[in-house]
């Protein structure tokens, strides 16, 4: 693997680990949510504290930056990210997609730390969504929760990146530890 790859990889594997895995169907408040690269500074690039138009209120939970328990709020981009994990459907406004390399991803919404390192989180449920390429040509990784469930599939769905960087579509299915294993899950992402 590659050393930027490798970095990448292990931010998110760490970001991931950070807010944890649910397979309990546990409730949103300490669902964990899955997370893009970064850490846990709130005054980056793509954090948000306040939202002005439904669609990125939607986004944002209705949360700011700085609240307990938040990580990291990306809803301040540009990208569109339209996401079906089995039944459930969902449209992010305010995306970021990033490209450094041969490294590509996308995110938006509430990364949420159930560790309590950051605060103890107590607001309401939100979602999130991040997808990546691998290292394996055509392959990628989701990692979502949608209405308080984990969806996730770390590095075997199949994933098609436009040229430029400006489009992705990812099809796999939702890992057997996930809290649908098995659930298609479809991702489509306009930078």
């Amino acid at each position: 693997m590659n050393p930027s790859r490798l970095a990448a990889t292990a931010a998110l594997a760490c970001a991931f680990a950070l807010t944890g895995c649910s397979n309990s169907g546990a409730s949103p408040q300490s669902a964990a949510q899955p997370a893009r690269s970064g850490g846990p500074s709130s005054a980056h690039p793509g954090s948000s504290t306040t939202a002005a138009d439904p669609a990125r209120q939607d986004c944002t939970g209705g949360l700011a930056a700085n609240a307990p328990g938040v990580v990291r709020i990306t809803c301040d981009g540009s990208a569109t990210i339209h996401v079906r994990a089995g039944e459930v459907t969902k449209d992010f406004h305010g995306g970021a997609c990033q490209s450094v390399g041969d490294v590509w991803s996308a995110a938006a919404g509430v990364v949420i730390d159930s560790t309590g390192a950051h605060g103890t989180y107590t607001g309401p449920p939100v979602d999130s969504i991040v997808v990546n390429n691998t290292d394996t040509a055509g392959k990628g990784t989701v990692q979502a929760v949608l209405s308080g469930r984990h969806y996730y599939n770390l590095g075997d769905a199949a994933m098609t990146v436009a040229p430029g960087g400006k489009s992705a579509h990812i099809e796999g299915t939702s890992h057997p530890l996930s809290d649908a294993p098995g659930a298609k899950i479809t991702v489509d992402v306009t930078c």
